[in-house]
């Protein structure tokens, strides 16, 4: 049976010989065998190489199934929410997406009940059911693409 690979010489193999000689040499834990190591090191490196070869890669299609995202423009915590936007995904991919609007003046239930037309809209537009969003990602207003904008003044 074959002598099992050492874990160190493998992760020795990988460095430059100038950094694998200070760590493993005299000034080192002295591990460092000239007589051995440098085919040990390359060996390693062969091996390793061979290895990742000789794995087999696949493909396989992920299920194509609707969902949306809601982006909010907003800073962290308990901060009023700048400006929101959403997506409708299909699978892998973004099919539909509704143009950001600043939020100024409106109050968390005409937010929630224009969140709601939203889905609605992407819903009827693709003859699909759609009760919530999947997820709702917090974006830096900072990053904000309405224009005109007040974090954006036109100069």
């Amino acid at each position: 049976m074959p002598k099992p690979l050492d874990p160190k010489c493998q992760l020795c193999s990988k460095l430059p010989t100038a950094k694998a000689k200070v760590l493993h040499g005299n000034e080192g834990d002295g591990c460092w065998n000239p007589e051995v190591c440098h085919n040990r090191r390359s060996f390693y490196r062969r091996r390793t190489l061979d290895d990742s070869a000789q794995i087999d890669a696949i493909t396989v299609e992920p299920p194509a199934t609707y969902f949306a995202v809601l982006y909010l423009y907003k800073e962290p915590g308990d901060k009023p929410l700048h400006a929101l936007g959403a997506e409708l995904w299909l699978g892998q991919k973004p099919i539909c997406r509704l143009q950001p609007i600043h939020c100024f003046g409106l109050t968390a239930g005409k937010i929630r009940a224009y969140t709601d037309m939203v889905l609605q809209a992407f819903a009827k537009q693709y003859a699909i059911s759609l009760y919530q969003y999947k997820d709702m990602f917090e974006v830096s207003p900072t990053h904000c693409p309405v224009r005109p904008c007040p974090l954006h003044p036109e100069s």
